[in-house]
């Protein structure tokens, strides 16, 4: 008789098999179930894209031709399709540029004007500042030429030998300038009662004291601003700005260019202020700095005729001024 030889392997592989095959349709189920559960359950909310349009565009713009009159006259002559307020910036920044070499405004006798600038516009359109960076008056049988240049320190306008025609370093805003209180990142505020950075100094003055701009600029700012109160900003050519604040009452508007010493308001205690005093500030890129620290190195801008930088700088400005035109006013002498 024979015996059937037992065999483990016989045995043990179909229930290896089954098993195999239990686990694989429990998972199947199991995510058949997650599926129809995860369409009942509600779904993240899906943000439509944002795109974020520039605050600012920066250009460049060229303009030029024969006229007479002051220069928002002339302007107006050879640049007729530019918006009143643009034109009346570049007539403003033109009389104080020219103001050093034709002891006058504007060409009231005649002659040919060409200029190369940079212009900021607001979203909506409308000019919000701009900056003369070359510019060419013939008038009485002289040519005029200025360029705008920066040697790090201060920038300034120079004539075509390289000799600034503001060689006034920068001023106080006040003629007393006695601190109340420092720059101070740690300051107590007084009114809020907490402990706040104090981003400029206070500087003593009765009501009513005239504030003069530090330096040359455009104004950026002309109107209440938080706790500043009547605050004015000054953007300077040199990548610095400087504010003024509690003013009682503002002399200048925006986009207004000023030279050095004009009268941009009168000292006050508007916003959050416990008495008559000015708040000033400087800052360098947007950064805040102590004015006591700035106010010595703001130097003359000097001569430059010798700097090669400037010599560079002012061969690419000509070359930009000789793209401005040279028509002819509709309107002649």
């Amino acid at each position: 008789m024979l015996r059937r030889r037992f065999d483990i392997v016989s045995i043990v592989a179909p229930l290896a098999g089954a098993l195999v095959v239990a686990v694989l349709a429990l998972g199947m189920a199991s995510g058949w179930a997650r599926a129809d559960t995860a369409s009942d359950r509600p779904q993240p909310a899906v943000l439509p894209a944002m795109r974020a349009a520039p605050a600012i565009v920066v250009d460049t713009q060229f303009i030029g031709g024969y006229a007479k009159g002051s220069f928002g006259g002339v302007l107006q002559a050879v640049a007729g399709d530019l918006s009143g307020g643009e034109r009346e910036m570049i007539g403003r920044h033109l009389d104080k540029i020219f103001l050093p070499l034709l002891n006058q405004q504007g060409m009231p006798n005649g002659g040919r004007l060409r200029l190369a600038y940079e212009r900021t516009r607001r979203r909506d359109g409308t000019t919000r500042a701009i900056q003369v960076l070359a510019a060419e008056a013939a008038v009485g049988g002289s040519l005029y030429t200025v360029f705008l240049y920066d040697h790090g320190d201060r920038a300034g306008y120079y004539d075509d030998w390289g000799r600034s025609l503001d060689p006034v370093p920068w001023s106080g805003p006040l003629s007393a300038m006695r601190i109340t209180s420092p720059f101070n990142s740690n300051r107590f505020h007084p009114i809020l009662h907490r402990v706040l950075p104090h981003l400029g100094v206070d500087l003593a003055a009765a009501w009513g004291t005239p504030v003069r701009a530090a330096g040359d600029g455009s104004v950026s700012w002309a109107a209440v601003k938080g706790g500043y109160g009547n605050l004015v900003e000054i953007s300077h050519p040199n990548g610095y700005a400087t504010r003024y604040g509690h003013l009682s009452s503002i002399a200048v508007a925006a986009g207004m260019p000023v030279r050095q010493g004009d009268v941009i308001g009168y000292v006050g205690a508007t916003g959050l202020a416990t008495g008559p005093h000015l708040h000033y500030e400087v800052r360098r890129k947007g950064v805040p700095v102590d004015p006591m620290v700035v106010q010595p190195t703001a130097s003359s801008t000097g001569d430059v005729g010798y700097d090669l930088g400037w010599r560079e700088d002012r061969a690419a400005l000509a070359q930009l001024l000789a793209r401005a035109p040279q028509v002819v006013s509709s309107g002649g002498f």
